[in-house]
């Protein structure tokens, strides 16, 4: 009998062993499976968006504007406009937005019509006046566009009609602008430019790096493959100083990005 016990009260003890470990697992668990919950819908929905990948933020960002999250219903209008290509439903939801005080949707809604192939040269300029409202309400994205628009000019796709013609003036100008209002594309190549003391800035290298830097540490992916001229520098800046090191990581995606440049 007293054999029996002792038997029964192991096996007890290393259910209560076993229960405790189990215990011990899940409480370890649960800060990871806590951090995974941290980010709300709406920011869960702006990683995916700034992702591309628009199918994953789409669930995310419907839940988000039910919450009533402004920048996620322009997310969301974008994603419509281009992926489910429904410009009418589109613009209602970015016209709701603009008239809520959003530059997020002014921008959105003339990036949009700009990219568009189906919108008429009227449309276009239209776009560029939404995109100049939101530069002017100090969004530096739109500031970018407007940058990029008198850097290249820019024309209808389907006859190539001339919309903007080249202004180098202007897109120094816009480009100073977004610098300010700390667009990371504006910030390169004011970097840039001021790298290497050309279009009037006055020759700093230090400030320029410093500049590039910072476009690099806002988005290495945006730098590498939108900033292809300033990135270039700033890594060969890195090796004339014996820092290849930082420069390597840079470099790798610069060719991945752009491999007819190497």
């Amino acid at each position: 009998m007293k054999k029996i016990v002792v038997i029964m009260c192991a096996a007890l003890l290393c259910c209560g062993a076993a229960t405790a470990q189990k215990k011990r697992t899940a409480a370890k668990a649960k800060p990871a499976a806590a951090q995974q919950s941290t980010l709300s819908n709406a920011e869960e929905g702006k990683k995916w968006y700034d992702a591309e990948r628009y199918d994953q933020a789409r669930k995310f960002l419907k839940k988000a504007v039910a919450e009533g999250d402004i920048d996620s219903k322009v997310r969301l209008a974008a994603i419509i406009y281009n992926q489910d290509m429904d410009p009418e439903t589109a613009n209602a939801m970015f016209d709701e937005c603009i008239a809520a005080g959003s530059a997020f949707a002014l921008e959105r809604k003339g990036f949009c019509t700009l990219q568009s192939a189906w919108d008429t040269k009227e449309d276009k300029l239209k776009s560029l006046d939404l995109i100049q409202k939101a530069s002017d309400m100090g969004y530096g994205d739109a500031t970018a566009e407007l940058f990029e628009v008198y850097l290249n000019g820019f024309k209808t796709f389907a006859d190539q009609e001339e919309i903007v013609a080249k202004d180098e003036a202007k897109a120094v100008e816009y480009a100073k602008k977004g610098a300010e209002q700390n667009n990371p594309e504006c910030m390169a190549y004011v970097g840039m430019w001021t790298y290497n003391g050309v279009k009037g800035f006055e020759k700093d290298e230090a400030k320029g790096v410093l500049l590039m830097e910072a476009a690099d540490k806002a988005s290495r992916r945006f730098f590498t493959t939108n900033c292809l001229e300033p990135a270039k520098v700033l890594c060969q800046h890195y090796s004339d100083n014996g820092q290849a090191a930082k420069a390597a990581p840079i470099m790798a995606l610069l060719k991945k990005y752009h491999p007819t440049e190497f």
